[in-house]
């Protein structure tokens, strides 16, 4: 009888690692960014700020338009790991890295060489607003997209699998998807709609067990769905940021918000689409031979791509936005690197043109790293620094010494959100919170930028029951930390138990 071969742990670590450098880089990329961010930054900017007052509160349901899946991964973290911008950079960059892997595995699964997965999963890195923005700055347009990701490699294992697991994983994948931001939905439309039109993805999604999927997807989001029903000012809080009908022009409106929307499209994937484009040039001497017919898996690929960005527009013509801001894409276009790639792919007779894609795609990485430290340290918004570089400790130390409280409110989540990395236990309360003023309780500091009384405050005062303005109004000027000639005014009053 032969010996049959037993592989240690990290005998199958280090055989995947080599098999798998792509997503190697990528999750030690993420890993590296996690513990370095961590360690040069000094405060939260304005989304991760927002995160920090909402930590701890696990609800349907959050103010300001957005859905709950990204807060509540936060939430469940900060519960784990406790309140800290390391835990904030874990949610962040582990879900980043969990877009990225999703996109891989996805397209292995659907049958995609592995060249062209990997080099699809590291032309990410070539989207500008997921290779920089994500990591700078935003929060829900992470996790509308990772959800996005989430829904494709259900959607890939589904078709693979066909089994009652894998359809409630695709119902839940999809739930992830909206429950990360609503934009996701044209991802989805477009998902759905591009697998019916191909016979071997039709007969999967028509079967008994899409039931499955239908209701696990309808279950997970129905709570948030009845919270939003119930708290309608607070789901369409930023609905003027769409600028639907501007100045009453209908047509000029539509037109101007189509306009938008190409013009966004190709700058969100303009630099991946030229680096692709100088890649076949290179190779253009090595084109395959004959163009073979296109497998259902590449078919899958561009037709959610057409059908998400058809989506946009109709939803444009009927909605009469004007505005369509590129970050909005990167659900709708996340996809569009490893589009390239089989473009790539089936154009050139050899790998190396998507050899070449994906190490572009690496240096964007590592070029990201240094850029994003300097902007975050050193770089100004218009006349201001960043405002995560503001003293918040002389700030929480001022304060604790001039009274005990344990609720902090604002008409921001900047101040409490940031307060919390100091003391974990403060109860942060801002004027976008569902039912804010019921969340205020005594002591509680109440602070805001700028001087004089914050007429925004003043009305939460007011909803808690503190009929008339403090008259003991105190104010401190924070530095920043990488500029000390520069200040911002903090005004706080501290109102003692009744």
């Amino acid at each position: 009888m032969p010996a049959i071969s037993v592989q240690s742990p990290g005998d199958r670590i280090r055989g995947f690692a080599s098999e798998n450098p792509a997503l190697l880089f990528v999750l030690l990329y993420f890993a590296f960014q996690i513990f370095f961010l961590t360690t040069i930054s000094n405060g939260a900017g304005v989304d991760d700020a927002e995160q920090l007052a909402y930590v701890g509160a696990l609800q349907w349901g959050y103010g300001g338009s957005q859905p709950p899946l990204y807060t509540w991964i936060n939430s469940i973290a900060g519960s784990v790991l406790g309140i800290s911008l390391f835990t904030i950079y874990l949610v962040k960059f582990g879900m980043l890295a969990s877009l990225f892997a999703s996109v891989y595995f996805g397209a292995r699964l659907l049958g995609l060489s592995r060249t062209v997965a990997a080099a699809g999963m590291v032309g990410i890195f070539m989207l500008p607003q997921i290779a920089w923005e994500s990591q700078r700055t935003l929060t829900h347009s992470v996790g509308a997209t990772t959800g996005c990701a989430w829904a494709f490699l259900a959607f890939a294992w589904h078709m693979k699998s066909r089994s009652w697991l894998s359809a409630m994983l695709l119902g839940l994948g999809f739930a992830c998807a909206l429950l990360g931001k609503f934009n996701a939905s044209f991802f989805l439309l477009a998902l759905i709609l591009a697998g019916i039109s191909i016979p071997v993805y039709r007969s999967v999604l028509l079967s008994r067990t899409s039931i499955l999927a239908a209701l696990a997807f309808a279950a997970a989001i129905a709570p948030t769905g009845l919270w939003a029903l119930a708290h309608t000012e607070n789901l369409l809080a930023r609905t003027h940021k769409f600028e639907m009908n501007s100045g009453g022009q209908f047509f000029i409106s539509r037109l101007h918000g189509e306009w938008k929307l190409f013009l966004n499209s190709v700058l969100f994937a303009g630099v991946a689409l030229a680096f692709s484009a100088i890649a076949w040039w290179r190779s253009r001497a090595d084109q395959a031979p004959e163009k073979r017919v296109w497998a259902d898996a590449e078919r899958l690929i561009a037709r959610i791509l057409i059908f998400a960005l058809a989506g946009v527009f109709v939803g444009v013509l009927i909605s009469g936005a004007a505005e369509v801001k590129d970050r909005w894409l990167q659900p709708i276009l996340f996809l569009s690197p490893l589009f390239l790639a089989i473009v790539l792919e089936r154009s050139t007779a050899s790998h190396l043109p998507l050899k070449r894609f994906a190490v572009v795609g690496a240096i964007c990485a590592l070029i990201v790293i240094p850029g994003l430290a300097i902007n975050m340290l050193y770089a100004r918004d218009g006349k201001a620094p960043s405002i995560g570089q503001l003293d918040y400790a002389r700030l929480f130390a001022v304060t604790r010494a001039e009274g005990a409280f344990g609720t902090v409110v604002s008409d921001g989540p900047q101040l409490p959100g940031n307060l919390r990395l100091f003391d974990n236990s403060i109860t942060p309360v801002h004027a976008e919170m569902p039912n804010a003023a019921s969340r205020i309780h005594l002591p509680a500091l109440f602070v805001w930028f700028g001087e004089g009384m914050n007429p925004t405050v003043l009305g939460l005062m007011n909803g808690a029951g503190i009929v008339m303005p403090p008259a003991n109004i105190k104010s401190i000027e924070l530095t920043y930390k990488y500029y000390p000639d520069r200040s911002e005014k903090v005004s706080y009053v501290i109102l003692p138990a009744r």
